[in-house]
C-alpha cells in the first residue's frame, strides 16, 4: 500500500463543465441550460449562461456566453433576453437573470484558438426566425423533404414594412437632432442591425456586428451622397429654366413692318375769282 501524503486542495478551481471543441461556424439553435452570477477577472459583476446546441450530434458540448454587468457591454444580455423572446425597454428595468433558462435561442458561433487548440465560442445571439431566414443552422441540414418551406417573400414584406416604420421614426429624430452626434450603432443589437442592413439592401448572411456596422454605414453614406447630387441637379435644371425665362424676356419682339400710306392726293388749288369791275358814278 502506498504512502498517504498530504495535499493542499483549498485553492484548486472546480471543473469548469465547459466544453468548446470545434463545431462549424454559423448559427446553431442552442438551449440556455443555466445562468451563474459572479465576477470578471477585472472584479466587474457578470452573468454567465451556458449554451448547450440543440443538435443530438453536439449535445456534449457546452458553450459559455458572457455578459459583464457594465453599461457598454449590457447589449450582450439585452440581445439574449430579447431572442428568448422577452421585451426589454430601453429604460432602467429590473430583470431575472434566470427566466430565459430552459429557452431556446440562435447563436452565432466563430472559431477560436485556445493553447493552440481551435476550439469554438459564442459571439452573438438571435431570436430562432433568423434561423429560417438565413436557411438554418449548420445542424438542421438534414431536415427531411417534405416539410413546409418557410416563405421567405412574406418575411421580406414584413421586414419592408418594419424598416419603413423604422425609417420614419429615424428621418424625424434626424431632423431633431441635426447638430449632435452621429448615431452610435455599437449600441443597437445585432437583429436590429441585420434588418436595418436588409433595408439598405446589404446581404447580412455571415456578417458579424462589426462588419455590420461598416456596411451600414457605407450604404447610408452612399445614399446621403446620392440624395445631394439629386438635389443638386434640381437646383441646376431650375437654374436653367430661370436662365432661359430671363432670357426670352429680354428678346424684343420683331415689329411688323408698318403698311405703307399713300400720299394724300392734293386737289389744285382753285383759280382766284375774277375782281368784278368797279362802277364809275357821274356826279352832276
Amino acid at each position: 500500500m502506498a504512502k498517504k501524503i498530504r495535499l493542499d486542495f483549498s485553492k484548486t478551481e472546480e471543473r469548469s463543465g465547459w466544453n468548446t471543441k470545434h463545431i462549424s461556424e454559423g448559427l446553431h439553435k442552442m438551449k440556455v441550460e443555466s445562468v451563474q452570477e459572479t465576477e470578471a477577472q477585472d472584479g466587474t459583476a457578470m452573468l454567465v449562461y451556458a449554451l448547450v446546441p440543440a443538435d443530438p450530434t453536439l449535445k456534449t458540448r457546452r458553450f459559455p456566453f458572457y455578459c459583464k454587468l457594465q453599461q457598454n457591454q449590457l447589449w450582450k444580455l439585452r440581445d439574449l433576453l430579447v431572442a428568448a423572446g422577452q421585451t426589454v425597454p430601453k429604460k432602467a428595468t429590473m430583470i431575472s437573470p434566470d427566466s430565459v433558462v430552459g429557452k431556446f435561442i440562435a447563436a452565432e458561433v466563430e472559431d477560436d484558438t485556445y493553447q493552440g487548440n481551435l476550439r469554438s465560442q459564442v459571439q452573438g445571439t438571435y431570436g430562432l426566425d433568423i434561423l429560417d431566414e438565413d436557411g438554418g443552422s449548420a445542424d438542421s441540414d438534414e431536415d427531411e423533404e417534405g416539410e413546409d418551406e418557410y416563405d421567405e417573400s412574406e418575411a421580406e414584406e414584413a421586414d419592408d414594412e418594419e424598416y419603413e416604420d423604422e425609417a420614419e421614426d429615424e428621418d424625424e429624430a434626424e431632423e431633431e437632432a441635426e447638430d449632435e452626434e452621429a448615431e452610435d450603432l455599437s449600441v443597437l443589437s445585432l437583429a436590429e442591425l441585420r434588418k436595418r442592413a436588409k433595408g439598405l439592401g446589404v446581404d447580412t448572411v455571415g456578417l458579424k456586428k462589426a462588419e455590420l456596422i461598416e456596411s451600414i454605414e457605407e450604404e447610408e453614406a452612399e445614399a446621403e451622397e446620392g440624395d445631394e447630387d439629386e438635389e443638386l441637379d434640381d437646383e441646376d435644371l431650375e437654374d436653367e429654366e430661370l436662365a432661359d425665362e430671363e432670357f426670352e424676356d429680354d428678346e424684343e419682339p420683331e415689329e411688323e413692318p408698318a403698311p405703307k400710306r399713300r400720299a394724300p392726293v392734293r386737289k389744285a388749288a382753285a383759280a382766284p375769282a375774277k375782281a368784278a369791275p368797279k362802277r364809275v358814278v357821274k356826279r352832276r
